[in-house]
């Protein structure tokens, strides 16, 4: 735990949340946190607001041949036809930086496309993916308490034909991958952000 962290409870919280920060893979250290502790964290962060209570997370935690594999397949759809020298370049780097990775977690959203409730409320689809968001950034920041540094990806390795069959993903037609996230222990310290003036992004009526 970092000396510098507030003890009060309130004050903790606003230090996490302005505290985390997106670290490169390449980065972390070899050795991965425990998997219990990530199936710990993970059991606590379900806890956010779900309406309908549909549930639509769905976590599929991988070891270190599952990781190298998405790596390689990231590598692939970066290098695309494997005309443009760059992008094989890049994508020979993204295989390297993603397969070495020491903790790799895959967040899905399932809606399931052919409920009743769907039907009557097609938002349902969209208030499924902001729970699994908001699950994504609760894991992040109980990550984040333990120590543990993050990368929440977004990187489109799901459009390779392969991915589905290398994560087990169980229902690939009604599941949406909401985030990649890459973890483990790092001593790399970042800059504080920046943000805008929030005079810039927020309108209020009152006074």
């Amino acid at each position: 735990m970092d000396s510098n962290e507030p003890k009060n409870t309130t004050e903790s919280l606003k230090w996490l949340i302005e505290k985390r920060r997106t670290h490169k893979p390449s980065h972390f250290k070899s050795t991965p946190p425990e998997s219990s502790l990530i199936c710990d964290l993970i059991d606590i962060a379900r806890n956010a607001p779900n309406h309908h209570r549909t549930q639509p997370a769905r976590f599929y935690l991988l070891d270190k041949e599952r990781i190298q594999k998405v790596g390689k397949l990231f590598g692939q759809v970066v290098a695309g036809d494997r005309t443009d020298p760059v992008l094989v370049e890049k994508g020979k780097k993204k295989a390297i930086d993603w397969g070495n990775a020491p903790g790799l977690l895959v967040v899905t959203c399932f809606t399931d496309l052919n409920s009743s409730l769907l039907c009557k409320k097609p938002e349902v689809a969209d208030e499924d993916y902001a729970t699994c968001a908001c699950i994504c950034q609760n894991l992040l920041l109980l990550m984040q308490v333990e120590g543990i540094s993050t990368k929440w990806s977004t990187g489109p390795v799901w459009k390779h034909t392969d991915f589905a069959d290398t994560i087990g993903l169980r229902s690939p037609e009604s599941e949406r991958v909401v985030a990649l996230l890459f973890y483990g222990f790092c001593d790399t310290v970042l800059a504080p952000r920046v943000l805008s003036p929030l005079s810039e992004q927020l309108i209020t009526y009152n006074k």
